[in-house]
């Protein structure tokens, strides 16, 4: 008896261990894994945000995005011209390729939360973000021939 009772604390013990590691060393969820993913931007879907809501891009070029859902529900990054949409489950992540316009803003939403989360990518940097959310609907008809999924 006092075996088995010796077996089983030494057997929680080492249950007890494995957890332990297996839970500190969970690093899935965290932002530095992909953003070593080919050095395109990031977009991250959290608490109903986009993170950043504004992307900058450059002007006709081939864009690779990655895409982490870090919230509790289903989201999507979704472009407004119909291009292009991902969607990734509660931790995980999606890429999203397209080929940038030439000038202006191509707007992007959530299909599960349209009024709720927003955001563009803009050609030429940082500057632009005052106007795009003006450009967003000629933005999704005047630009939707330009652009490849």
């Amino acid at each position: 008896m006092t075996l088995t009772i010796r077996r089983l604390a030494a057997g929680g013990s080492v249950l007890a261990t494995a957890l332990a590691v297996a839970a500190c060393g969970s690093t899935d969820n965290g932002t530095s894994s992909s953003s070593t993913s080919g050095g395109g931007p990031t977009v991250t879907a959290r608490n109903f945000n986009f993170t950043p809501s504004t992307v900058p891009v450059g002007a006709g070029q081939p864009v690779s995005v990655t895409f982490q859902n870090q919230g509790t529900v289903t989201h999507s990054l979704t472009l407004d011209n119909g291009s292009g949409e991902v969607q990734a489950d509660p931790g995980q992540t999606a890429t999203l390729t397209f080929t940038a316009p030439g000038s202006g803003s191509l707007t992007f939403h959530c299909k599960f939360h349209p009024t709720l989360m927003k955001g563009s990518f803009t050609v030429g940097g940082s500057g632009a973000g005052g106007s795009s959310s003006s450009s967003s609907s000629s933005s999704s008809s005047s630009t939707a021939n330009g652009y490849s999924y």
